[in-house]
């Protein structure tokens, strides 16, 4: 058994177009969304706007269709909001009807724009709940606080700030939603640990974005159009997940929702100077899904990396559950715990064999079971081995064969397991022949 460690290091977010500033790409986004508030705000513009449309994610109203922003609203769902508010809508789906908001709760919207979702959530949490929404350019503010006024909305508040500083207190809202918004930002993952810290215990964490399933043309990466059109800041689905893990959310998931063909790609490089031969390297790379997460709820048990003093513990654990102790020394450096108030109460690891791994060590305290740990230690587990890069996880159970499948994994033949797998101490001598070997592939295909 390896002792290699595996730490959560994600692929690096794409480099800003030229490698700017935070505040010069800030500067290229607000000036390009002040230019799309400006032309929404005309009324020539407004006139000229096919029914129904928007100006385009991270574009604008002069710009052709964009695969991006169509139909991203039921039909009748936007009645009697102002056609600002719909010509303003710069997003990629709907997170207001992701995020299922209830009567009396508070919404956070991040980088707001012209208000449509800030509007629409404020219709759901009704006039005993309220919707904050964050944007920094200052001709979105007034657009949206027009669009408030006109629609009549009293529970609504506009703020100006940053999305990597929102201007709230530590768990005041119950739920974060944003639309098409993070892939702009040039430091993901404190945008992230913002949403967290915002967010009280038990909060949701449901947006909508742009999503890479692979790996963008450099020169794609580095335009400075695509960057603002949505695309070239977005993060890869392993890495988007692994932020949010790291920054303390649970159960962090993607669910797609529109993968980008050739044409789409064609539109979305439109008048950006790129070589139109790019589209044929970006289908199928490119895609919008929702991001859901949560916050832990109260007094819930911290996972986190395992330390030395940490290993008397597991081993106890796992002995008063008649799991193997041998080796479980050399995984430590892989291995996560649940700790509450400084008691550990359950464990998972991965041991590294070769480009794959074997998860062992999933162990609960009896007093924890049925309580959401052991699914938070294989998320969290099964999120570091994506993020670096692991071809497939394997695990032997003899009697969790139903509750891994809800993680992707599939039963397979015990001779179907690589080589490395099969020479573990756990296959060849510590779990029982008729101990059940289950499969899954990166990013939870089984």
């Amino acid at each position: 058994m390896t002792s290699r460690s595996l730490p959560l290091a994600g692929q690096s977010p794409p480099p800003a177009p030229g490698a700017l500033s935070l505040d010069a790409l800030r500067a290229s986004v607000r000036d390009r969304y002040g230019a799309v508030a400006g032309r929404v705000g005309d009324a020539s513009a407004a006139a000229c706007a096919p029914a129904g449309a928007s100006s385009g994610c991270c574009g604008d109203a002069g710009e052709t269709w964009d695969p991006i922003t169509a139909d991203l609203y039921e039909q009748g769902e936007t009645a009697g909001l102002p056609a600002g508010a719909l010509l303003a809508s710069l997003g990629c789906g709907n997170p207001t009807a992701l995020a299922e908001l209830a009567p009396g709760e508070i919404v956070l919207d991040l980088g707001a724009g012209g208000g449509i979702d800030v509007l629409l959530s404020a219709r759901r949490v009704g006039p005993t709940g309220k919707a904050y929404g964050l944007d920094m350019t200052d001709e979105m503010l007034a657009l949206a606080r027009a669009n408030q006024a006109a629609a009549g909305a009293t529970n609504v508040e506009f703020l100006k700030g940053h999305i990597e500083a929102i201007p709230l207190p530590d768990a005041s809202v119950d739920v974060v939603i944003s639309n098409c918004v993070i892939n702009l930002s040039g430091d993901k993952p404190r945008v992230l640990a913002e949403a967290f810290r915002v967010l009280r215990p038990g909060g949701r964490f449901a947006v909508s974005d742009v999503i890479l399933r692979d790996g963008l043309p450099e020169d794609v990466r580095r335009s400075m159009p695509m960057w603002t059109g949505c695309v070239a800041g977005a993060l890869e689905e392993s890495e988007f997940l692994a932020l949010l893990s790291a920054v303390g959310f649970d159960a962090p998931s993607i669910e797609p929702t529109r993968e980008y063909t050739r044409d789409d790609a064609l539109a979305l490089i439109a008048g950006t100077g790129l070589d139109p031969a790019l589209a044929d390297r970006m289908a199928g790379t490119i895609m919008s899904g929702f991001v859901r997460a949560r916050k832990p709820a109260a007094d819930a048990p911290t996972v986190r990396a395992a330390r030395s003093s940490d290993l008397p513990a597991i081993e106890a654990l796992l002995a008063a559950n008649d799991l193997p102790v041998h080796g479980v020394a050399d995984a430590l450096a892989s291995a996560l715990v649940a700790e509450h108030r400084g008691r550990v109460v359950g464990a998972a690891a991965l041991e590294p064999c070769g480009d794959a791994a074997l998860v062992r060590s999933v162990v609960v305290d009896a007093a924890w079971r049925g309580r959401g740990v052991g699914e938070r230690l294989v998320t969290r587990l099964l999120t570091r081995a994506d993020a670096n890069g692991l071809a497939a996880t394997y695990l032997l159970t003899t009697t969790a064969g139903t509750w891994f499948p809800r993680f992707g994994f599939a039963p397979i033949a015990r001779d179907a397991a690589p080589p490395g797998v099969r020479g573990t101490a756990e296959f060849r001598e510590l779990c029982p022949d008729s101990a059940v070997v289950m499969h899954r592939a990166r990013g939870g295909a089984a």
